[in-house]
């Protein structure tokens, strides 16, 4: 697998491309997505909504039983969620998770701006950088040539966009040096929630405005140190990720999680939604939840469990890049049988879905629709249009061997590679 690292690309004129290598494989075909002038971040369509809706009610139903917490209107979410030995849902329609502040989500498609709101961003001159924590994976390129292109389409000069290299020190540098440009307002991410607070508090108090995704800094509060957090439903991936590993499983065997071990509310809300899935189902036992500093270490975390429980089941990775690694470990071992579902879908992980291969099931963001919310956030922001509870989340697009061509689709905004297509007809019977 190829990854490529791109360095910091900062510039008060020039307009950046982004090419990228994905930690999960390859990258899109195309480079950039077409934006309309008018945009909206939309909720996705289904077909598949039926079983969804049913659980949604359940789950409302239960709410509504005394006063509950948004924890434990979550957890009673997640419980209502019963498939009862049917297929999940995989065109999802629903927010799972919470924010990191613990509040329920405005769904993205709640997000518009009138004739007048668009009037207003073109004649504001606005400038905006955007500091990504990293650009080595399909999910992240995809999103940030979006939201570049939204923003342009709107008369928004965008004038940095950085890569952090997944490193808080590059991405710390890269702050500073963006900061020095007096953009109107930075998009970016805690990729640390405590190591990162002081550099946020700088970029606060000299008056940028800041819209993160994914993760913001510890203690900072929506509406007050920044504008909004935008999210994919990542509890909500890692509990797709879950019940289709027990839907697979038929609710009963031995399940190891590898799990990356750091401080990454994206990460830790994925996995703790697998083990809170997996709690629900008591034929299903989890043997092993070992974690990894290094995500290049998953490999040698995988060996252990393997090694330690030559019987498992099926084996949950953090995200997909992790996860071929948990297949070399059981192709090693001549685990071919071994049930692998995981968060993020890319290139290499959706050709292995396409082919039959060992990972069974995504939980994957919709990274196109991420995008666009993160675009319209920030729009709102910078005409300081109201954002409500200043947490906006995208649901969880499940993908299967089924649907993993219809899911790219959704996912990315086109069509997947040839070479996915090719290997999907090879082993579906289709011509």
């Amino acid at each position: 697998m190829t990854k490529k690292l791109l360095s910091v690309l900062v510039s008060m004129t020039m307009i950046l491309t982004l090419l990228a290598g994905c930690g999960n494989a390859g990258t899109p075909e195309t480079e950039s997505q077409q934006t309309p002038e008018e945009v909206t971040a939309e909720e996705p369509t289904t077909e598949e909504t039926a079983p969804e809706t049913e659980e949604s009610a359940a789950a409302e139903e239960s709410a509504d039983v005394g006063e509950l917490t948004n924890e434990e209107i979550k957890i009673q979410k997640v419980n209502a969620a019963e498939t009862k030995g049917k297929e999940p849902v995989l065109d999802i329609n629903e927010i799972y998770g919470l924010s990191p502040e613990g509040d329920l989500a405005t769904l993205a498609g709640d997000l518009q701006l009138t004739e007048e709101d668009t009037a207003k961003i073109k004649d504001g001159n606005f400038k905006v950088a955007i500091c990504m924590h990293m650009l080595n994976n399909d999910v992240n390129v995809t999103k940030t040539n979006l939201i570049k292109d939204t923003l342009e389409s709107y008369g928004v000069n965008v004038i940095a966009v950085t890569d952090g290299e997944s490193n808080v020190d590059t991405m710390i540098s890269n702050l500073e040096t963006v900061m020095a440009m007096e953009p109107d307002l930075i998009i970016s991410i805690a990729y640390d929630v405590n190591a990162m607070v002081p550099i946020f508090e700088q970029v606060r108090d000299a008056g940028i405005k800041l819209v993160f995704f994914e993760c913001a800094p510890a203690g900072f509060e929506s509406g007050t140190d920044y504008a909004a957090l935008v999210s994919t439903d990542y509890y909500g991936n890692g509990r797709f990720a879950a019940e289709y590993m027990a839907y697979l499983l038929n609710y009963e065997g031995k399940v190891g999680i590898a799990y990356y071990d750091a401080d990454v509310w994206t990460c830790n809300q994925r996995d703790q939604a697998f083990r809170d899935v997996m709690a629900k189902y008591p034929d299903i036992e989890v043997v092993a939840d070992q974690g990894y500093a290094d995500y290049n270490q998953a490999g040698v975390v995988a060996d252990a469990i393997l090694a330690q429980y030559p019987d498992l089941d099926g084996m949950y990775a953090t995200w997909d890049v992790p996860a071929e690694d948990c297949i070399t470990s059981a192709e090693a071992v001549g685990r071919d049988d071994l049930i692998i579902t995981t968060v993020d879908l890319g290139e290499n992980s959706a050709r292995i879905l396409a082919q039959g291969g060992m990972i069974k099931g995504i939980g994957s963001p919709r990274s196109y629709q991420d995008g666009t919310a993160i675009s319209m956030a920030a729009l709102y922001a910078l005409i300081d249009k109201d954002l409500g509870s200043g947490y906006i989340a995208t649901p969880t697009m499940g993908c299967t061997q089924e649907n993993v061509l219809d899911a790219y689709k959704v996912i990315f905004n086109t069509e997947p590679a040839a070479e996915i297509v090719n290997v999907w007809n090879e082993n579906n019977g289709a011509e």
